[in-house]
């Protein structure tokens, strides 16, 4: 099972979602580089569980120590080693399911694979883990913004319910950017929660501020890249770049070039695999959260069809935590790339 991503600096995650801890090792890092928890946190903070009624009524504090790396809030260019400690993992809510496999969730595939699993809150395919990631993350933001890169998301769609782009500075209640909507979505997410159900996410991401020559051709293209690590976010199940190309033609897509620079932006920032210096824009599409307390039927590990029921606690809607998640894997992109192109140099 591999555990670890990143090109020149790799960051290991490690834990699972009932287990004592979940954390990740950063190895490859600057040194002499100011690090502060408070800032890690702030970013976890927007991911973590019990934030809102729309959420896992999950108590976690997810709150982040660092134990190696680090001296004085500056890094010594050890490796850096952060821990956040599991306190709220209800395990016997998954005694009953213990041999079962719910669908849409990772269960099957692991059992084929590894003929072992652990059943408790999926273990280490849950979305737990991906706090890791977005505490790793977050010590690249400030390198990037100082070079003038700026990572923002929205929530474009919840199942049905399109919201519209309103302002940058209406961002609130978890990246909503029109706060018009702010009652309807209430109302939408509460009818999936009250009936067991729940809802996909649209997401729209946009890195503003990238220099041309980020990215190699054919295997190492940058729109390649940014899309293995989004697809590795659970229940992402696509992405797109730049407009819909539906029912195009050339005409309609072309970015023609003057002295000054790109005309459009059809493209998404992206030719050939490498960076044009334009904006990139990515829509990201996450699947209904799988586990609901609806009855269901599934297979055990006797090969035995029966009817399941999940207990447990879930998000109505997983796109409402995503974009912490997202931004911090971009980030994680771009600084690598960022090296890779100085060794070039």
């Amino acid at each position: 099972m591999n555990n670890t991503y990143g090109e020149i600096i790799k960051i290991s995650t490690f834990g699972e979602s009932h287990g004592l801890l979940i954390g990740a090792l950063i190895d490859g890092y600057f040194h002499n580089k100011y690090i502060f928890e408070k800032t890690i946190q702030e970013k976890l903070n927007l991911r973590k569980p019990f934030t809102s009624l729309f959420s896992t009524q999950r108590k976690e504090l997810d709150k982040v120590k660092i134990f190696t790396g680090v001296f004085n809030s500056k890094t010594t260019g050890c490796p850096i080693l952060m821990i956040i400690k599991n306190h709220d993992n209800k395990s016997l809510d998954y005694n009953n399911i213990s041999k079962n496999f719910r669908p849409g969730h990772a269960d099957l595939t692991y059992q084929l694979k590894y003929k072992f699993r652990d059943y408790r809150g999926g273990g280490r395919s849950s979305a737990r883990e991906t706090a890791c990631r977005v505490a790793s993350g977050a010590i690249f933001t400030n390198i990037l913004f100082n070079k003038g890169i700026l990572i923002r998301s929205y929530i474009k769609k919840i199942g049905f319910l399109k919201i519209n782009f309103y302002y940058w500075k209406n961002i609130i209640n978890r990246f909503f950017v029109n706060i018009y909507y702010i009652k309807e979505l209430k109302e939408y997410i509460n009818n999936f929660k009250n009936s067991s159900n729940s809802s996909s996410a649209e997401i729209i991401t946009i890195i503003n501020g990238i220099k041309h020559g980020l990215g190699d051709p054919l295997y190492k293209k940058i729109d390649s890249i940014i899309s293995d690590y989004i697809l590795s976010i659970n229940a992402v199940k696509s992405i797109f770049f730049g407009i819909n190309f539906k029912n195009k033609n050339s005409y309609n897509i072309k970015d023609e070039i003057s002295k000054f620079g790109f005309l459009s932006n059809n493209n998404s920032g992206i030719l050939g695999g490498i960076t044009n210096g334009q904006p990139i824009i990515l829509k990201i599409v996450f699947k209904p959260t799988s586990s609901t307390s609806k009855k269901i039927k599934t297979i055990n590990q006797d090969n035995k069809e029966i009817i399941s029921k999940t207990y447990g606690r879930h998000d109505p809607c997983v796109g409402l935590r995503a974009i912490p998640i997202i931004e911090s894997m971009i980030s994680t992109i771009l600084i690598n790339k960022i090296l890779i192109n100085k060794i070039y140099d």
